[in-house]
């Protein structure tokens, strides 16, 4: 299988009208909207594009037994869950991370204020559950990020807040989509993962 122009452009599918939002002082929902809707259509639009001439191909050269018709019906399968497979990681991916965005500004990075006159233990356990839901949406390292971030300026719609933020949603939405088993997630899974294990070599070096 020739997948060599496949993954890098996974997220570049789900980002690439992202270069229209400028950076502004506020980002309205109706931005973050219009990016998820983006990344919906440009992921099924690019799923097509690869997947089409690549089933046509195979089809056609591995599947001499197959009628015609059979063989038209097999290279729309695979096109169509090809699209529909990126479409929805990369939906999932924007919703996602726009959803952390919301919740990093709503969510105090342990503070510790704001208990006023609550109990030990409802306060206690209050903070508890504080600290594990910032740690999930900000990140283990939080409190060193806060500092390099500037408050003032948000973030263009579409994109992560924060690195932390696109691993998670890459993570969350990657299992999800591509978790399911058929020929065309297992194909890219391997593809994916050599080339993680090809960037990782090139990390540690």
């Amino acid at each position: 299988m020739n997948n060599n122009e496949t993954a890098p452009h996974l997220i570049d599918a789900a980002t690439n009208h992202d270069s229209l939002h400028t950076i502004s002082s506020t980002t309205s929902a109706w931005d973050e909207v219009a990016a998820i809707i983006s990344g919906l259509i440009g992921g099924g639009r690019y799923g097509l594009k690869i997947r089409i001439p690549h089933a046509f191909v195979m089809t056609f050269l591995f599947g001499n037994k197959l009628p015609f018709r059979r063989k038209l019906q097999v290279i729309a399968k695979l096109a169509a869950e090809h699209s529909i497979n990126l479409a929805s990681f990369a939906c999932l991916y924007k919703i996602l991370l726009a959803s952390m965005k919301v919740l990093s500004r709503l969510i105090p990075q342990n503070d510790g204020s704001g208990d006023g006159g609550a109990s030990v233990h409802s306060g206690i356990l209050r903070r508890l559950i504080k600290s594990v839901v910032s740690m999930v949406i900000n990140g283990p390292f939080s409190s060193s990020l806060k500092r390099t971030i500037n408050p003032s300026v948000s973030t263009p719609a579409g994109l992560p807040q924060q690195p932390y933020h696109a691993f998670l949603a890459g993570a969350v939405g990657g299992y999800i989509v591509w978790g399911r088993y058929s020929s065309v997630n297992y194909q890219l899974i391997l593809y994916l993962a050599s080339r993680i294990l090809v960037g990782c070599i090139k990390l540690a070096r």
